[in-house]
């Protein structure tokens, strides 16, 4: 924990933009963002600090010794700056996906690729039983491929079990969050429609709207997937912290493995046609040419991080 300046929470709250952006973008981990902008080790140490000691301070009343033991002012300055970029990014995103859906597409398809090359890169201690574990995980991410399991699924459990996975972006840095919510089907429904729809839901009582009684359901399906997020937090992060420190290697293969095979279910095509949008004709060079930029992108951010 740090002792912070008024002008240190303002830069968190930087922090915590960029990390919301990069959370909602499939194939870039919020995790990296943290790394490169070197505040990983304190929001792991921060989010395994959510556990029953901090659940029995809360309810014992001892709210000081409550927010000063999860680094609460971290936390929340974090969060806040987490939540401004939901907010605001969904909205794009809202449109770019009903508008430009094959470009938009194409560029998670190159983040995602981009993402994959570089942890095969700094991957370099293959052996026998890592090469089998990569292996695994390239089979399950070519099996979910195969299978296709891109259907919106809005039952609450389900939602709540996509927060409790989407959060494993934040904690292990490689890994999108996003991109898991998309092999799951409720990447759109949960951080675009959603989003956008709790939004109006806040604002309702100041604007009239005509969709008040399903913002109130996104509103709903917003709060269980914040929820799951919450648990994801507390449960996954001291699992994964356990993991890389007794089997790191294998953890990191079978990344790898799993984002390679998993790259068919992103490939534009395949994504639009599921939604019912047709692809126009020549269209084949924007695809590649955005599914550059998204390589660009991932590349431009792992360029600043190895600088670091």
């Amino acid at each position: 924990m740090h002792n912070r300046s008024f002008s240190d929470y303002g830069m968190l709250i930087l922090k915590g933009i960029a990390m919301g952006i990069a959370n909602k973008i499939p194939g870039v981990s919020g995790g990296i963002v943290a790394v490169v902008t070197g505040f990983y080790k304190e929001l792991i140490f921060s989010f395994q600090r959510l556990n029953f000691k901090a659940v029995y301070l809360l309810f014992r009343g001892r709210f000081r010794t409550f927010w000063q033991y999860i680094n609460g002012a971290f936390l929340a300055t974090l969060l806040l700056g987490v939540i401004l970029s939901y907010f605001t990014l969904s909205l794009l995103l809202d449109v770019a996906l009903n508008t430009y859906p094959y470009h938009v597409w194409a560029v998670f398809f190159g983040l995602v690729l981009a993402s994959a090359i570089l942890l095969y890169r700094d991957y370099n201690a293959w052996q026998t039983k890592t090469i089998v574990c990569a292996l695994i995980g390239l089979a399950v991410g070519i099996g979910l491929s195969i299978l296709s399991p891109s259907e919106q699924n809005s039952s609450l459990f389900y939602v709540f079990l996509c927060g409790v996975v989407s959060i494993v972006g934040m904690t292990l840095p490689g890994l999108s969050g996003s991109f898991l919510l998309i092999l799951l089907g409720n990447y759109t429904f949960l951080l675009v429609d959603a989003v956008n729809g709790f939004g109006r839901w806040v604002v309702s009582p100041f604007f009239t709207t005509e969709l008040a009684s399903q913002d109130a359901n996104y509103a709903l399906i917003f709060g269980v997937f914040m929820a799951g997020s919450l648990v994801g937090i507390s449960s996954l992060s001291a699992l994964i912290h356990r993991i890389q420190q007794k089997a790191n290697d294998e953890l990191q293969v079978t990344l790898i493995g799993f984002v390679f095979g998993s790259l068919f279910i992103l490939w534009p095509t395949n994504r639009v046609v599921e939604l019912g949008t047709s692809m126009p004709e020549k269209s084949i060079f924007w695809i590649i040419f955005w599914g550059v930029i998204g390589l660009l992108i991932v590349f431009v951010l792992d360029y600043y991080e190895r600088k670091k």
